[in-house]
């Protein structure tokens, strides 16, 4: 009996132990596995108009004009953008992006959807007094004289700085980067690679998702040039 007793004890004790530990070790798991959520200074619908790069310092602002100069120096662009750029852009707190633009109206292409993140150590330009954020983006557009038709697809590195002080309000800049992915209408394809049969031919031959972006405003890869912005939020009437 008392053989049986002990035994008893021995079996709840590691019982105990097994169940704490489990506990324990799924809450280590659940904290490891637990992501940090954006910071809600950014999160929500912002409307802004962009103007491309450089910047009048007359017109605009010697601060935009600063601003520009230390984005993209010279800042040469693709001579195809317009003289502004009204944009819509809406913020996700999983880090989902949709972004409009007034492009859309004149030269009809699908509204942008992307990802947006913290920017730290990536060689972007800092801005004393802000928290840098980036995101990318990606649309389905027209190429002239060809309308109507699928033609390319406008990848946009998009480029933020949220000032504490003044959280209702940032600036910014875009670098919209061209991808004619597509010919009378269809997108242009890898052929089917036999070592690759989950891809099959649903790869575009010029990949709109090659990533990284280049580096700052290469024209030479596509870069139509840099749009520098201030957004505001759009906030509950």
């Amino acid at each position: 009996m008392k053989s049986r007793k002990s035994l008893s004890i021995v079996f709840t004790v590691l019982g105990v132990a097994a169940l704490l530990l489990t506990f324990g070790t799924t809450k280590n798991v659940q904290a490891k596995d637990k992501k940090i959520p954006p910071t809600p200074d950014v999160v929500g619908a912002w409307f802004g108009i962009a103007r491309p790069c450089p910047a009048d310092p007359v017109k605009d602002s010697p601060d935009h004009a600063a601003f520009c100069t230390a984005i993209c120096g010279l800042c040469p662009n693709a001579g195809v953008l317009p003289p502004e750029l009204p944009i819509m852009a809406t913020l996700i707190n999983d880090g989902t992006m949709i972004e409009d633009d007034a492009g859309e109206i004149s030269l009809f292409h699908t509204t942008a959807h992307g990802h947006w993140s913290l920017s730290a150590n990536d060689g972007l330009l800092d801005r004393a007094g802000t928290q840098r954020f980036k995101a990318t983006s990606m649309w389905l557009g027209q190429t002239p004289p060809a309308l109507a038709v699928l033609g390319n697809a406008v990848r946009t590195r998009f480029v933020t700085y949220s000032d504490p002080l003044d959280p209702d309000s940032m600036i910014g800049y875009i670098q919209p980067y061209f991808f004619p992915i597509a010919a009378g209408g269809l997108v242009v394809v890898n052929p089917a690679d036999p070592l690759d049969p989950f891809d099959g031919n649903h790869i575009p031959t010029i990949d709109p998702l090659v990533s990284p972006l280049p580096s700052g405003c290469d024209l030479t890869k596509g870069c139509l040039g840099t749009y520098h912005f201030i957004i505001r939020r759009i906030k509950e009437d």
